[in-house]
């Protein structure tokens, strides 16, 4: 259980440094050195580094530890409007197949959503938006596309955690999955690719912005 705890831990701390840009893209992770950081043995840190590969929040290089995964611009904005595409797909089923605990789980939700808008709390946003968007890859009732899903929903998931820092996109994000939910709810297909759609162009388009702020940042700090 104590092992557990600690590997828990380690996880933890590694996935919030990953998201936050803390550990920035193109930075080497062994488990030696985090071992050292964190002053723990590198049983717990060893386990911890794989979650994290298996989440593609890191990319292990064979014999030479972990990579943080770093994407140029237009890779970003092709993962968002691949993303975009398929969820379209998710949510024309899920509107079929979706179930009356399914619909609750979304309204429960939204309902935390609005709390941690409230009190400000990025990561846990983070985590609320996962979910919601994980409860209707479920109710696709279909195994292949929930894969998919999944796995660009964790590709997206720092750049995402980026968009919930702005006061007003964690706003924005909670209006956009209303307009989602109450599509899904109404049964209303076309609404509902509608809502989708919307969601993953303003993503892009914020995006942009926060990015092109980023580099700049970059570029004046490496001038000074």
């Amino acid at each position: 259980m104590r092992n557990e705890s600690l590997k828990s831990k380690v996880y933890q701390s590694l996935r919030k440094d990953i998201i936050s840009g803390e550990i920035p893209g193109n930075t080497r992770v062994t488990e030696t050195a985090v071992a050292q950081s964190l002053n723990v043995s590198r049983t717990p840190v060893r386990e911890a580094l794989q979650k994290l590969a298996q989440e593609r929040l890191l990319i292990s290089i064979p014999k030479a530890g972990y990579m943080v995964e770093h994407l140029s611009d237009d890779d970003i904005q092709d993962l968002f409007s691949t993303r975009t595409e398929i969820e379209q797909i998710a949510v024309k089923k899920a509107i079929r197949f979706i179930t009356v605990e399914e619909l609750k789980a979304m309204d429960d939700n939204l309902e935390q959503t609005q709390a941690a808008v409230k009190q400000g709390e990025a990561f846990t946003l983070t985590d609320l938006d996962l979910a919601f968007h994980s409860i209707l890859y479920t109710a696709a009732r279909s195994r292949s596309l929930f894969r998919v899903c999944k796995n660009l929903s964790e590709l997206t998931l720092k750049y995402r955690h980026g968009l919930n820092q702005s006061p007003g996109l964690r706003n924005q994000m909670l209006q956009q999955h209303i307009e989602i939910y109450q599509a899904v709810i109404s049964k209303d297909a076309p609404k509902a690719l509608d809502a989708v759609n919307a969601h993953g162009e303003k993503a892009k388009s914020h995006l942009r912005t926060v990015m092109k702020k980023v580099r700049s940042d970059q570029f004046d700090s490496e001038r000074f």
